[in-house]
């Protein structure tokens, strides 16, 4: 079994990787590369003796995503940090953080579906919870109010992973 983890080679991609790495765990990485770089998986192999499977993979598409589902049939479950995350810049780009981030986690989650794998671990964001709430932050909080895109899009795919797993309780 393999663990597909997106934004691997992010900075908490990345450092996940390693310690699934430590604890036994196979892991196939899917970064498009645009917030990080390809010697993140050297640095990987530097630490933990062993280079994880990668794929430069957009989750806008479909098709290559559905391709490493195919290639890796052994992907049982998924961590998700794929995604635009820059505050500032999402409120000058919505609509470009609104595709990214939605689209991207729709498309993967179709073709998780495709594949039978319903077990999925989402990078959220503490702008879910808007301003109406200080730190420390629980998830039994009420998010919404979000103040800014990013985090609009990060409350929108909690919504999403919670209508998913509604009907199925295998999600």
């Amino acid at each position: 079994m393999s663990i597909l983890v997106t934004g691997g080679t992010g900075y908490i991609g990345s450092h996940t990787v390693v310690e699934l790495h430590k604890i036994g765990k196979d892991v196939v990485i899917v970064d498009n590369l645009s917030n990080s770089k390809l010697c993140v998986l050297d640095r990987i192999e530097k630490i933990t003796g062993k280079r994880p499977a990668f794929r430069k993979v957009d989750l806008l598409d479909m098709e290559g995503v559905r391709g490493v589902f195919r290639e890796f049939p052994e992907i049982d479950s998924v961590i998700h940090f794929a995604g635009l995350k820059a505050v500032g810049e999402s409120v000058s780009k919505p609509l470009e953080y609104y595709h990214n981030n939605v689209t991207g986690t729709l498309m993967l989650c179709d073709s998780m579906r495709r594949h039978g794998v319903k077990t999925i671990v989402f990078s959220s964001s503490a702008t879910v919870y808007g301003e109406k709430h200080t730190a420390p932050f629980n998830e039994e909080m009420e998010v919404g109010g979000t103040t800014n895109p990013y985090g609009t899009t990060k409350l929108y795919i909690e919504q999403i992973l919670r209508d998913l797993c509604a009907p199925d309780s295998e999600w």
